[in-house]
């Protein structure tokens, strides 16, 4: 469930004006915005001249006897060629994945990294692994533990048996093959990361480049079942929409240790929910270049640890453009899964609350990852219950510099909204979305390759440069060093 959006999506990545119908005002979009958090919003509208190396804002808290998250930026200047074949090229014998060996996949790429993360989820303490490299310029996005930040919020019943609001703190982390591309962007230095060379030659990743995504939220397994006995990192950071939800009477979780608020950060618990894996495959997927694959947490799993119990939702490595399905089952939440879909898989034994968020006719699309948007308005049409859109290979295919189109298929970029049919409350603005299955909607269900940007030309006529689907750089990285330069200037 997400979004009528966010506050200045041009001010975040051009600072221009508003179009006219722009999102205006935070206060509409407060619980409802996924993709950029709200604290992302205010840094971007002040300015902030934030160090690109920082790694917390934040304040260590004194009584935190572990280890504290440190940025790896030292990037690699050069990769090593690869000597072995990578496990996942075994399962398809260096051929394209298919519906019938994606599980396999899935569980070849989970199985590669399962020594480090391991690791790390079930060493809390100990948050620092240096086979992986972090972005730099989000420092006044993490907390100073792990250095995880806000992902989404999420009211009461957008997933299923989800009886109270949560919110999702997300952590992505690059191998070294990827973070050479970051390095190449950005550079190693001061100087050049605030001088970052954004090409067609620079932004491209190497073959076999893994990059993860760690997903918690801040539901225990007493208030929200599915999450039982799942693996518990500890944070500081302030309350944030559900975080506090320890000093409600509806609670039953015992997260957090002091009295925190809004600004004052505190001590608080969070549970790991879902887990992604996307790597460079060109041979996999030799229109996109990408396989983008997600795990969830399965309570009832077999496994001695939360990460045994990390089972595949999906996976998906194209656009499947030429099926075009506009019937309510593959519109409306909880999508019926297209079998047809030859891009696309998704494990129907997966857990049913991972499945309830599906994107457009059952495309991949995880919990913490926003596809359904409630409510939605297309064309003429209102959809109070809610509309599935783009999965995550079309949200990440709108990485782009500079950002001309938003991660979902609204009708203009910034994003637009209207009201309720009927309603004079701004509470029920929802963003206003291309028709199903329209030649404006298709734009984010196509199988381009990385060198290839969304588009449209911005408003100088220039072509923007692709991002090779990396949206923390387009959506984060790039944004925050945009907004460095104006405050110091």
């Amino acid at each position: 469930m997400i979004h009528p959006l966010i506050k200045t999506c041009t001010a975040m990545i051009l600072f221009t004006p508003f179009t006219i119908g722009a999102v205006t005002d935070l206060k509409e979009v407060d619980g409802k915005a996924s993709f950029v958090t709200l604290g992302a919003i205010n840094n971007y509208e002040s300015k902030i001249n934030a160090h690109p190396f920082l790694n917390s804002s934040i304040p260590r808290p004194q009584n935190y006897s572990g280890e504290f998250f440190e940025l790896n930026h030292d990037y690699p200047a050069q990769l090593e060629p690869s000597i072995k074949p990578y496990p996942w090229t075994e399962v398809t014998n260096s051929a394209e994945i298919t519906t019938t060996n994606a599980m396999d996949y899935v569980l070849a790429l989970k199985e590669y990294v399962s020594k480090d993360m391991r690791e790390l989820i079930n060493n809390p303490d100990k948050p620092n692994n240096e086979n992986w490299y972090q972005s730099i310029w989000l420092g006044t996005e993490r907390e100073p533990i792990h250095g995880i930040y806000v992902g989404s919020g999420f009211p009461a019943g957008t997933l299923t048996g989800q009886g109270l609001d949560i919110t999702t703190y997300v952590y992505t982390l690059y191998d070294k093959r990827a973070a050479k591309t970051l390095g190449d962007i950005w550079g190693r230095t001061l100087h050049s990361a605030l001088n970052p060379t954004i090409s067609d030659q620079t932004t491209q990743y190497d073959e076999g480049s893994v990059i993860v995504k760690f997903a918690f939220v801040t539901a225990c397994g007493s208030d929200w079942s599915p999450m039982t006995e799942t693996a518990v990192w500890q944070i500081y950071a302030p309350i944030n929409g559900s975080n506090g939800t320890a000093k409600s009477t509806q609670s039953k979780c015992d997260v957090t240790e002091g009295e925190g608020s809004s600004t004052v950060p505190v001590l608080t618990n969070v549970y790991l929910m879902q887990f992604d894996i996307i790597v460079k495959d060109t041979k996999a997927a030799p229109e996109t270049g990408w396989v983008f694959t997600t795990l969830v947490y399965d309570h009832s799993a077999s496994g001695k640890d939360a990460w045994d119990k990390m089972v595949p939702l999906g996976a998906t490595w194209g656009g499947d453009s030429d099926i075009i399905n506009v019937t309510d089952e593959a519109l409306i939440p909880p999508v019926t899964v297209n079998t047809a879909l030859k891009q696309n898989w998704i494990n129907l034994k997966a857990p049913e609350y991972s499945r309830s968020t599906l994107a457009w006719d059952g495309r991949l699309s995880g919990p913490n990852d926003g596809a359904v948007v409630t409510p939605a308005w297309t064309a003429d049409q209102y959809y109070h219950q809610g509309l599935a859109s783009a999965g995550c290979l079309g949200c990440h295919s709108s990485a782009q510099y500079p950002m001309t189109s938003f991660l979902l298929p609204t009708t203009t970029y910034p994003p637009q909204t209207k009201q309720a049919p009927l309603s004079s409350d701004s509470s029920t603005s929802s963003l206003v979305l291309y028709l199903p299955g329209s030649e404006g909607w298709m734009r984010w269900f196509q199988s381009n390759n990385g060198l290839t940007p969304m588009g449209p030309n911005d408003s100088k006529g220039n072509k923007p440069v692709a991002l090779d689907y990396d949206m923390v750089t387009a959506f984060k990285a790039i944004p925050m060093w945009q907004a460095a330069l104006v405050a110091e200037k």
